[in-house]
């Protein structure tokens, strides 16, 4: 239990990191490349206001004394006609190229010019990026699509991207190795004390038989001396139930304690089931009640066969306890897919709608009041759970009414 409570921690704690990591990570990624493409944007615009050019191409102006600022707060440098790499296309009403302008790159050609025109205009957007070119496509008076080359801001980009997702990654690992030493420290003591309380549940469990067993002794020497009474009768029915649940409490101990492996072998898993179960069909009508079995033949698999008759009598009997007068209670037993579903339900009044996972903690009685007149202790269910998580499977109870309750056990084969 400890050691799966310390992967669910560790499990968590690397989720929540890698969830934080990535927010992080992303974020910045996304604000880089969002800020090439606005400033692209903010070229191709200039651009286009200016007929393909920029406004001030020659050589001899001089550039302001201070350098202008948009809104964007994008520097306008005086080398920017200098270094920026674009070209235009000029378009007619219905899109087709009738004029190139590739003085301003060298790496593209009139050609490709043509064939990045016609692809984007038949994109049917106005801007966007084609390859490593942004792109602006003006219809208002002459059609023209502008491209600007960012190749060089694109490649820095993608290299921060690598080195942002190979240092998460070494970080990450960096991370869970302390996470793994760490979280070993911070649950010793939890696992100190679990061992303690197992142990002790052990140990007390084993003291208690001795006086039990004088007790039941001691009250049918009475019964032979006196004759039974209420007195007697009560001992010996509260000597069974504490009986019953000291061996409950060491059994459920016990399979915690062990990972169960060695006991497992192949079985007929229908054969086991049917035993398990036709017993109680004798039971639930000395009760009025109605207790209908259906089986599916010749399920094999790997399982404890005494734990899985346990289980069965566990849920039938808690089934037949908590089961309205002349009411039915219904097993069945079948494959799905790898895997092996027993189901019992049964009806009642004792349940709200929804789930009910709580039936499986320890100790735990649907009446307030905790009534010993059914004669359980709040604990059988909790070994029914143990004995299925050892066959590597789950268990879950529902009531989609309040008044019919649906235990269903799945495991593996």
């Amino acid at each position: 239990m400890i050691k799966n409570l310390r992967k669910k921690f560790i499990l968590v704690s690397m989720c929540s990191m890698l969830v934080v990591l990535l927010g992080i990570v992303g974020g910045i990624l996304a604000a880089g490349y969002r800020r090439i493409a606005e400033r692209a944007d903010h070229v191709l615009q200039m651009l286009a206001e200016n007929n393909g050019e920029f406004p001030f191409e020659d050589m001899e102006r001089k550039p302001p004394e201070k350098p202008e600022r948009t809104q964007k707060d994008f520097h306008l440098s005086p080398e920017l006609p200098y270094e920026t790499r674009y070209f235009s296309v000029i378009y007619d009403e219905e899109g087709t190229v009738l004029e190139t302008k590739t003085g301003n790159i060298a790496a593209v050609q009139e050609a490709d010019a043509e064939n990045y025109g016609d692809a984007v205009w038949k994109k049917g957007k106005t801007k966007g990026f084609y390859g490593s070119y942004r792109y602006l496509i003006q219809k208002e008076t002459e059609p023209m699509g502008i491209f600007v080359d960012c190749s060089r801001e694109l490649d820095n980009f993608y290299v921060l991207l690598q080195a942002s997702f190979l240092l998460s990654f070494l970080g990450s690992s960096m991370v869970l190795i302390l996470v793994l030493f760490f979280s070993k420290r911070v649950f010793r003591p939890v696992a100190v004390s679990y061992e303690k309380q197992k142990q002790f549940i052990t140990d007390a469990g084993h003291e208690l038989k001795t006086p039990l067993t004088i007790i039941d002794a001691n009250t049918e020497v009475l019964e032979m001396m006196e004759g039974e009474n209420e007195w007697t009768v009560s001992i010996r029915k509260q000597v069974k139930r504490l009986t019953k649940l000291t061996q409950q409490m060491v059994a459920l101990t016990r399979m915690e304690e062990g990972s169960g492996e060695e006991e497992m072998c192949i079985l007929n898993l229908s054969q086991v089931i049917q035993e398990a179960a036709e017993p109680f069909c004798q039971v639930a009508e000395n009760e009025g009640k109605n207790l209908s079995i259906f089986v599916e033949p010749r399920i094999q698999g790997k399982g404890n066969e005494m734990q899985l008759y346990q289980l069965v009598s566990l849920l039938l009997d808690n089934a037949l306890k908590y089961s309205l007068p002349e009411s039915s209670i219904n097993l069945s037993f079948r494959k799905k897919g790898k895997r092996a579903e027993l189901v019992i339900s049964n009806e009642t009044d004792m349940v709200s709608k929804g789930n009910l996972d709580i039936l499986f903690e320890r100790f735990y009685r649907t009446d307030a009041s905790r009534n010993s007149e059914t004669g359980g202790a709040g604990i059988g269910l909790s070994v029914a759970r143990a004995i299925v998580q050892r066959h590597r499977g789950k268990i879950q109870a529902s009531s989609a009414d309040g008044r019919h309750i649906v235990v269903t056990a799945i495991w593996e084969r």
